[in-house]
């Protein structure tokens, strides 16, 4: 934990830590031990890999950086601009702000600011919460920077959690106390929903019930429809969707977020592997998947067979709860017989024996043309079919309460407004 700094005070009685853990920094340092475990036992690597090690949080920043992102952005800002000045008396005084995977916090930024400005007396305890202490920090340099004033001022209070959403019992009793005549307002933007195949809705009803539990034990009213929203990004399936796009410049940025993590458990020396796009009229049709990049030994001649194939495919979202969509599912298929061995992985990256000692015999075999491992799975989900689910859930939801952003002739993306029923 560490102070705020003194170059930015708040009024007496208003400080807090700066940053909250409810697990050890060794959940992300350590995650090249408990990716080599993954990748060797289930040929696939989490999500949430995605977003740590030396190069993801970099390499996130630079996708957040395309179009799509930065009117995602503006959409949240829309979306709680129209629930204030539409959705009745329920906003108060006082807000506590729970941001849910901040990512570089920008889209939380414009949820803030319409929250400060339209009224000047209002006071937010935001609460940014991410898996990645890079991207936590991120967030919280993106809130000093837009809010010096109003965290001088004490209008602005900010208690960073670094933690997973898909744990809420873990880091609910980490947030800042309630005020009885409180209002309460959840932003989860990016399509970060997307990542949890199978689990949407059983995510948002364990977040909501634990809300709900913390809220009760401070005295507060339940979380509802008189006193509470979510603000739910959501990636929308549509043609031609997929997420690396049609240009050199956005499958090189996707490219790089997926790949690099597999780049990492793989090679025992810095730099030995490079993942090598393809451009869009080189991709090949391969079953029905799509070749998009090979990776390759750094320095190998062109002649020279590639380790692997980087194959991009759609699969139909299974039916869970009536939810529809899309899976964009990346795997990497081995084209030559590949073998990595625990100990010189965890060696190169300079893990503490300590930490990977009864592991160091793990040996990961991958036959070629036979293995592969899927990298990342994003959902893109139906608009029609999300919708009802959230009613099923006894969330409240209206035809009004569709944030859409338009990019030409299609709509990727859009974010949903909802709150609880009153008891």
């Amino acid at each position: 934990q560490e102070s705020r700094p003194e170059a930015m005070p708040v009024q007496a009685g208003h400080s807090s830590p700066w940053l909250r853990l409810w697990f050890p920094p060794s959940s992300w340092t350590g995650w090249i031990v408990q990716g080599l475990k993954t990748l060797e036992r289930d040929r696939s690597i989490s999500h949430k890999h995605l977003y740590t090690g030396t190069r993801g949080p970099d390499n996130w920043l630079t996708v957040a950086g395309s179009e799509v992102y930065q009117l995602a952005e503006r959409c949240a800002g829309q979306a709680i601009y129209d629930e204030i000045h539409q959705g009745g008396d329920w906003l108060q005084k006082e807000v506590v702000y729970l941001g849910l995977g901040t990512g570089s916090g920008m889209a939380d930024v414009q949820v803030i600011r319409e929250l400060l400005e339209h009224d000047r007396n209002r006071r937010v305890r935001a609460v940014p919460l991410d898996f990645s202490p890079v991207l936590l920090s991120e967030t919280v340099a993106n809130f000093y920077q837009e809010f010096e004033k109003e965290i001088t001022e004490g209008r602005l209070e900010l208690h960073p959690i670094l933690g997973d959403l898909e744990q809420p019992q873990e880091w609910v009793p980490l947030l800042p106390q309630l005020s009885q005549e409180g209002s309460h307002l959840i932003g989860m933007f990016g399509n970060t929903i997307g990542h949890l195949q199978y689990r949407e809705r059983a995510t948002i009803q364990a977040i909501m019930d634990e809300l709900d539990g913390w809220a009760q034990r401070g005295g507060s009213d339940p979380w509802t429809i008189e006193n509470s929203r979510m603000l739910l990004g959501v990636s929308l399936e549509r043609k031609g969707g997929a997420p690396h796009g049609e240009t050199p410049k956005s499958c090189r940025r996707w490219l790089n977020l997926v790949t690099d993590p597999l780049r990492t458990l793989l090679e025992t020396m810095e730099g030995e592997f490079e993942t090598c796009e393809l451009a869009k009229e080189d991709w090949q049709d391969l079953d029905g998947r799509t070749l998009v990049a090979t990776l390759r030994r750094r320095g190998s001649s062109e002649s020279a067979p590639p380790v692997g194939h980087f194959l991009h495919e759609r699969l139909a979202y299974k039916p869970s709860d009536g939810l529809a969509g899309v899976i964009q599912r990346y795997v990497f298929q081995f084209q030559e017989d590949f073998s990595v061995k625990g100990e010189e992985v965890f060696s190169r990256h300079h893990v503490p024996e300590s930490r990977w000692q009864s592991l160091g015999e793990v040996e990961a075999n991958f036959q070629g043309l036979e293995d592969e491992i899927v990298l990342c799975e994003v959902t893109q989900f139906g608009l029609g079919s999300f919708r009802p689910a959230l009613k099923r859930l006894g969330l409240l939801h209206g035809d009004d309460q569709v944030y859409p952003v338009k990019v030409g002739n299609s709509v990727p993306y859009a974010v949903l407004a909802f709150s609880r029923q009153m008891d």
